[in-house]
């Protein structure tokens, strides 16, 4: 979990450029997939585990049909799209907060990128840059009890909460009249044979593989960032480690949305995992 030094008000303050990334993924996952309609000592060893996997349940509807469109719709080219695109997706949601997920031009390769590098297990923080909160990280206690402030999730309501009131038939709409400029901004990322439905799921895979950390879990200060003192967090996808950060009750609902998004465009969920949480 790699975070950036930063001098702050107390010794226990450092910024936190991660969540953000899965904030945006979240922002780009949802309102990406929306878009388009998208660091203390290691436990002893006879300390108990800090993983009890216990699934927390997610509403599955039932996938809505997709109607097909009526009649053929115009679309700019790929690199005049972005007025159409904030125009689209402004309509997806009255969350005052969404206006400024879409001020960065290049939304749809932005998109498209964000999806692949998540489906990859990447943190696509560098893609993202506008979506960082402006508070800082901040930890509590010291080596080797150092944990995360609960106060570093308050920077992540807000993203959660646009996230969840975004429209998910609408955003499935929006995905598939976009669709021909998606498969171009992918076909620049060298996947000229198409199978962006698929990276979705990949991607919503390791969205739904991050576990919802109910609990303190320790954290080793590092020179420039910090680590998981637990080997099993620490050894999560760098994307899953930064959703993580988001806290417990943001990641359930960027968890719920995007699955509810992913049976609104039609894709295939039937095989994607539960969340489980960390306790």
């Amino acid at each position: 979990m790699q975070v950036t030094p930063e001098v702050s008000a107390t010794d226990s303050s450092r910024r936190h450029p991660g969540p953000f990334a899965s904030v945006s993924l979240v922002a780009l996952l949802a309102a990406g997939v929306t878009f388009f309609l998208f660091s203390g000592e290691p436990p002893v060893e006879t300390s108990p585990p800090l993983v009890d996997a216990t699934p927390v349940p997610i509403p599955r509807p039932a996938a809505p049909p997709v109607e097909e469109p009526t009649e053929e719709v115009g679309l700019p080219s790929l690199v005049e799209s972005d007025d159409v695109v904030r125009d689209m997706v402004a309509s997806l949601t009255s969350h005052p907060g969404l206006a400024a997920w879409l001020i960065p031009d290049n939304l749809v390769r932005t998109f498209v990128v964000v999806v692949d590098n998540v489906a990859d297990g990447d943190n696509p923080a560098e893609h993202l840059v506008p979506l960082r909160p402006t508070q800082r990280f901040r930890t509590s206690g010291t080596a080797p009890k150092l944990v995360i402030d609960p106060v570093s999730h308050i920077r992540y309501n807000t993203h959660a909460e646009i996230v969840a009131a975004i429209d998910p038939t609408g955003a499935a709409e929006l995905y598939h009249s976009l669709e021909p400029l998606i498969a171009e901004a992918y076909a620049e990322l060298g996947h000229p044979d198409g199978g962006f439905d698929i990276t979705i799921l990949r991607a919503l895979r390791n969205v739904l593989e991050t576990p919802v950390l109910e609990r303190e879990v320790r954290l080793i200060p590092r020179a420039a960032f910090f680590e998981f003192a637990d080997d099993e967090l620490e050894d999560l996808l760098p994307v899953q480690k930064q959703l993580m950060a988001l806290g417990p009750r943001n990641v359930r609902a960027v968890q719920a949305s995007l699955l509810d998004m992913a049976h609104a465009i039609g894709l295939d969920t039937s095989d994607l995992p539960v969340p489980t949480a960390v306790r």
